[in-house]
Parts: structure tokens; C-alpha cells; sequence
């Protein structure tokens, strides 16, 4: 008994180290590959899925909190109508989700650019996290139309969004200073020091707004109602 007892923690043992030896190889495979020269492949591949010409400027990989985390920097995103956009880096992780049983892949990611930072959790079927100091003004203007961007300013927003079917449902909180908002109706835009907003989005594609609350030096305002 006392030699079988010592066969089995040998046997642990190297099976202890063979399972080290894995992780290291796998690790030092990943600090060390040159991901930089996947980056024009990946980015070929985001354009043809999107058909919008990506230029990635550096592309990491390593270990992070969440497991392994690939890293892009200095992104440049151009539609097929001219409109650009550049983020300055953009981290992905997996994400554990039920989702993932059903074929839906979720990722963490985390981004950040000139026009605020984004920290949550995306897939096809959803969409939750934070925004950080977020500022439409920053985004392309034509994606606004004529009438430009109704919110100036940075703002911090939490959103949780699920699709159902085809339409897209949640909400989001959001948060500002020392910006403007440009009311439906309004023929100016309304200057404020500080803004709260609850927004509701419902399963036919109505946007309720179930609170706005703006004040400043000009107007101490509350509203609500549907977009």
C-alpha cells in the first residue's frame, strides 16, 4: 500500500510539472509572438466584415485579471461615406456569459479615445457598461444630420441594452457638467452647469425620456417624454 501511495505522488508530481511546463510555453508563446504583424490581417478582416478600412497601429497580447487580453492601438476607422473615426487603444478579453453556450461569443472591452473611454461587456445580443467623460460633439457630424448633435459636453453614462429579435431594448443613466442640450422643438440649444437623464429604450424602437433634469445659470428645468 505504502509503495503504491508513493507511485501516486510521483505520478502527481509529473503530471504537476508537465501541466507547469504547458502554461509557461503557452505564456512565453504569447509574450513573445510577434502580434504586430497580425495587425494588417486583422484589420483586412474588420474591413471586409464591415466595410469600414481599419489601419491599426500596434497590436499586443498578454495575461490580464480576466485571462488573456489582446490590445490595439492608435485605430483608425473610415466609412464608406467618408465619416473618420480614431480610438487610441481598444483592450478585449473574453467575458464569462450563458451566451457562450449558445454559440454568442461576449467580450470585456475596454477603449478609449479623445471623445471619452468605454469599460463593459458587448456582444451581438448585448451591451452594458460605462462610458467616461464621453462628448458627442467629438463624433463625426454626420452621423447627427442637419441638426448636429444634441447633447455638448462630456457626459458619463451607464447602459444596459439586450436584443430581442431584431430590435434593440434597455436603458441608460447619464450624467453631465458644463455642457448644452438641444431640445426637440427648442430653437436653441440650453446651456447647463449640471445635467441628469434616465432613457429608456422599449421593445418597438420608442425612446422614452423618463427624466431630464438641467440646471444652470439660465434655467432650472425638468422634462420627459418620447422620441
Amino acid at each position: 500500500m505504502r509503495q503504491r501511495r508513493g507511485l501516486l505522488a510521483r505520478l502527481a508530481r509529473v503530471l504537476a510539472l508537465f501541466a507547469l511546463t504547458l502554461v509557461a510555453i503557452l505564456v512565453s508563446a504569447i509574450v513573445f509572438f510577434p502580434f504586430e504583424r497580425l495587425a494588417p490581417a486583422l484589420a483586412g478582416w474588420i474591413e471586409a466584415e464591415t466595410r469600414i478600412a481599419t489601419r491599426i497601429g500596434a497590436l499586443d497580447a498578454g495575461f490580464g485579471a480576466r485571462g488573456p487580453v489582446l490590445e490595439a492601438r492608435d485605430i483608425q476607422l473610415t466609412w464608406p461615406t467618408g465619416e473618420q473615426l480614431s480610438l487610441g487603444s481598444l483592450r478585449v478579453s473574453p467575458a464569462l456569459s450563458l451566451a457562450g453556450l449558445r454559440g454568442v461569443p461576449t467580450l470585456r472591452v475596454a477603449g478609449s479615445a479623445e471623445f471619452g473611454a468605454f469599460d463593459g461587456v458587448v456582444s451581438a445580443e448585448r451591451v452594458e457598461g460605462d462610458f467616461k467623460r464621453f462628448d458627442f460633439v467629438a463624433l463625426p457630424p454626420a452621423w447627427f444630420g442637419d441638426a448636429g448633435s444634441p447633447l455638448a459636453g462630456p457626459v458619463d453614462a451607464e447602459v444596459s441594452f439586450a436584443r430581442l429579435a431584431e430590435q434593440w431594448t434597455g436603458s441608460a443613466e447619464i450624467e453631465g457638467e458644463d455642457g448644452s442640450l438641444a431640445l426637440p422643438g427648442s430653437p436653441v440649444a440650453i446651456p447647463y452647469e449640471a445635467l441628469k437623464a434616465n432613457l429608456r429604450l422599449d421593445e418597438v424602437g420608442t425612446l422614452h425620456v423618463e427624466s431630464v433634469a438641467l440646471s444652470g445659470p439660465m434655467v432650472e428645468a425638468q422634462a420627459h417624454g418620447e422620441v
